[in-house]
């Protein structure tokens, strides 16, 4: 019997295995290709691994929703036979290709259920429990920092939301098909198709929602409606061809509904009535959207420069006094900021540091709060000391500390309002050298990253940021099978709004 064959390096970098050399798989960017500064050091995704014949394994899983109501057989069913949308012809699948059915859909509960599917692609997957199943299990954990608190983890209360709203119902199907349209599958034409049926439960989505609206059956204060406006946010950010174009539209959506929300509530505190009673679930759900709010603002600054998260102030007013008073827990641990990672008030820093980079020379006022900043930044090192890895608040921290002492040293005599505290091009070498491309990493990372790469000159430190920054666009879930755009990399590198 002939011997397997075998690869040299099963991750080894794609131009190691080019040149036909040892790679020693070191990451970001191996040995072999860091002493020759012309290689650019690439790495295979599961994609590539998918199509080399020798790592190859078509793995068709599929498992059970549900413990009844399933069989296999031609009947198969509608895409979209509660929402008025039939299936075309290219999408009806074959006896062969059949292996999961539904009857009906299965409730929330059953949509988190341990035996529903795992992240592997396989035909039957563009049925709506099984990708309701998928995004539940797979996608709204990756929207959560990993060292949060429990109550961040939970997704039941998103899926009574989902349950009971058409327009959330359909957006959340609509992110589900547009992430699995990234993940490799046998089919060549998946990415195709499923990036269509996204587009389409996209289009369901918004015109179910206007149609509510015309009808006056929506008031702005729903928990449902801002869980929509966040997840459209979210599924132009996977589509990187509306990603720029759409992005801001949303971001002031969900500010007018925490304008509504707010209004509401000091409304019924006028008028000496109690305010609505919510369980913890519930209140987790709108922390995770308030940051939300902040952290899509934040990362729109760095490439639109008509956007400014201060320009209003109400609203700005109105999420300092909402975490400030949160019925959620918000101390300084990081465990109670899902997705920001660090308190509120370094938040509140980067985006003044942000604005103030868009100055070309700043007055003496403006001076003088870049100077308050950076004493406030610089407390804040205390309470988010480095650890030596790459963590999203430290990372945050010295990116906007960085950025400030850059600004302040370019203005004249700038230089006497800064101290030998915190050096910026130490400490952003220092958090680069702790960059590790890998599932946890893509959290949030962009504009300190972005950052970063603004402000370094060494070319392996922007060799490593170009590769980290292009890692973060990618599928926050981990299961990347290409990578971003290259002009969408290129939007954030040249970062025209700082």
């Amino acid at each position: 019997m002939a011997a397997k064959a075998r690869l040299r390096t099963k991750l080894g970098c794609l131009t190691c295995r080019q040149r036909k050399k040892k790679c020693d798989e070191l990451r970001p960017v191996c040995s072999g290709c860091s002493s020759r500064k012309s290689l650019e050091c690439k790495w295979p995704t599961e994609h590539d691994n998918a199509q080399d014949r020798r790592l190859r394994k078509v793995t068709i899983r599929t498992t059970s929703l549900c413990t009844e109501n399933i069989e296999t057989s031609t009947e198969g069913t509608s895409d979209r036979s509660d929402s008025g949308y039939a299936s075309t012809p290219e999408d009806q699948t074959t006896e062969s290709q059949v292996m999961v059915l539904h009857k009906q859909s299965p409730s929330p509960k059953q949509w988190l259920e341990k035996d529903s599917p795992d992240v592997t692609v396989g035909f039957g997957w563009n049925n709506e429990p099984v990708m309701l199943a998928f995004y539940f299990k797979q996608m709204l954990p990756g929207f959560i920092h990993e060292r949060s608190h429990p109550r961040f983890m939970e997704c039941h209360y998103m899926c009574n939301l989902v349950q009971d709203s058409q327009p959330l119902r359909d957006t959340a199907l609509a992110c589900a098909a547009m992430t699995m349209s990234w993940k490799p599958s046998a089919d060549p034409r998946w990415g195709i198709k499923m990036r269509r049926q996204a587009l389409s439960y996209k289009t369901s989505a918004l015109a179910s929602l206007q149609g509510q609206i015309a009808n006056g059956s929506v008031t702005g204060t729903e928990d449902w409606l801002l869980a929509t406006a966040n997840q459209l946010t979210l599924l132009d950010n996977r589509d990187h061809n509306t990603f720029a174009s759409t992005s801001n539209t949303h971001i002031r959506a969900m500010l007018n509904l925490i304008k509504l929300r707010t209004a509401a509530n000091l409304a019924l505190l006028k008028a000496g009535l109690p305010l609505p009673e919510k369980c913890l679930s519930a209140h987790a759900f709108e922390r995770v959207c308030y940051e939300a709010v902040l952290y899509h603002g934040a990362t729109m600054m760095l490439f639109d420069r008509e956007f400014d998260m201060l320009d209003g102030s109400a609203e700005w007013q109105m999420l300092e006094d909402y975490f400030r008073d949160s019925p959620v827990p918000s101390g300084a641990d990081e465990e109670n900021w899902p997705v920001l990672g660090m308190p509120f008030d370094v938040f509140r820093l980067v985006v003044i540091a942000s604005r103030l980079r868009r100055i070309a020379i700043l007055t003496t006022a403006e001076l003088e709060i870049a100077a308050a900043v950076l004493a406030e930044l610089s407390s804040w090192y205390e309470v988010i000391p480095a650890t030596g890895k790459f963590t999203s608040g430290h990372s945050y921290l010295v990116a906007a500390n960085a950025l400030l002492r850059t600004l302040v040293a370019q203005q004249p005599d700038g230089g006497l309002l800064l101290d030998d505290k915190h050096p910026a091009d130490l400490e952003v070498a220092a958090v680069v050298s702790t960059i590790e491309i890998g599932h946890q990493f893509n959290k949030y990372p962009l504009w300190p990253l972005t950052v970063f790469y603004r402000l370094s000159s060494a070319p392996r430190e922007r060799k490593i940021l170009e590769h980290a920054i292009s890692a973060a666009l990618q599928n926050t879930d981990g299961d990347i099978a290409r990578f971003a755009p290259r002009e969408t990399i290129n939007m954030f590198l040249m970062a025209p709004g700082l």
